[in-house]
């Protein structure tokens, strides 16, 4: 009988491993586009990419994991840089955008400040 489930039970474990890897790229995509607007450069393609998956220790939690994603920006529209964002179950970690102008108190388009971290 486990012969038969143990199938089942490793489709249903890649799917929830797919999905799961959808979402938090879904909520870098969204960081990075917030993180931009207030930077005051462009998000290029409108698209992040994984660059590394870690577990990371965490104090009072045990193991978690940590997803870095990359993303290309612009800042005067005719150069491509590349920033980074680091996600730790779904919060900002670390985050750089190169070139750009610190982010004014004035626009508030999302509600961040994560500590800046250059690579």
């Amino acid at each position: 009988m486990i012969e038969s489930l143990l199938p089942m039970v490793l489709v249903l474990a890649g799917l929830w491993l797919w999905q799961n890897a959808l979402r938090a790229r879904e909520r870098a995509r969204e960081l990075a586009r917030g993180l931009c607007a207030r930077a005051g450069v462009q998000l290029l393609d409108e698209t992040v990419a994984v660059r590394r998956l870690r577990l990371r220790r965490v104090p009072g939690t045990g193991l978690r994991l940590e997803r870095c994603f990359g993303f290309e920006v612009s800042v005067n529209g005719a150069d491509r840089r590349r920033g980074s964002l680091d996600l730790l179950d779904g919060e900002i970690v670390s985050w750089d955008l190169p070139g750009a102008q610190e982010p004014s108190a004035a626009n508030n388009v999302i509600e961040l400040r994560p500590e800046r971290t250059l690579h």
